[in-house]
């Protein structure tokens, strides 16, 4: 490996890390605003997009089955 690829994917690898914390960041945040909700009895749930997403997800799993 020449030293120019090394430096290429060390910044690739950088900015990979810098996303992943970005995301961790945002994810970690999501669940703090849930427990919160969850504890003062605030989380409401949409009974027709949880069955809609059940239903798609069901529906892609037997689309990637093997036949």
């Amino acid at each position: 490996m020449k030293i120019f690829d090394r430096g290429k994917w060390g910044a690739l690898l950088h900015e990979t890390r810098r996303a992943v914390d970005v995301l961790s960041e945002g994810r970690t945040r999501r669940i703090e605003e849930i427990r919160s909700a969850l504890r003062d009895g605030t989380y409401r749930i949409d009974g027709k997009q949880v069955a809609g997403k059940m239903v798609s997800d069901a529906v892609r799993e037997l689309r990637e089955r093997p036949h």
